[in-house]
Parts: structure tokens; C-alpha cells; sequence
């Protein structure tokens, strides 16, 4: 139990950052990007979030197309 955060992906490019977001929320997910800058470079790091069973959210979020994704934190 408790909170569970996903990472989604890393984008260059804020609209497929916002893609990524909206494809998770039309699902049931929630998902958020975050503008950051390093040495120069904007980028957008999309997580999603929810509580309950880890495998399983991962498994949807997969799902969905982000093969990537990893869980963080707890």
C-alpha cells in the first residue's frame, strides 16, 4: 500500500510530454509532466501516481504503450 510513482519517460518535446499525460488520464491513470532545464536543454519528465497495487499499475501503464516505465521511490 501507499503511494506509487511511475516514471513514464523523458521528452524533448512538451506536446508528446502532453500526450503521454492525457493517453494515461483517458485510462484512468494519474499523470503529470514536469518542465525542467539542465545545462542549457528543456525537457518534460511524465510520471503517473496512484496507491494500491504496484505490479499492476505498472502492468496497465505498460498497457497503454510506455514499455519503459519504471516504478520509483516506494
Amino acid at each position: 500500500a501507499g503511494d506509487i510513482t511511475i516514471q513514464i519517460g523523458i521528452f524533448s518535446v512538451e506536446a508528446n510530454a502532453n500526450r503521454a499525460v492525457e493517453t494515461l488520464r483517458k485510462a484512468g491513470v494519474s499523470a503529470s509532466a514536469r518542465q525542467q532545464t539542465t545545462q542549457g536543454k528543456t525537457w518534460w519528465s511524465v510520471t503517473a501516481t496512484g496507491s494500491g497495487d504496484r505490479a499492476a499499475l505498472l502492468t496497465k501503464v505498460k498497457g497503454l504503450g510506455f514499455a519503459d516505465a519504471y516504478l520509483t521511490g516506494r
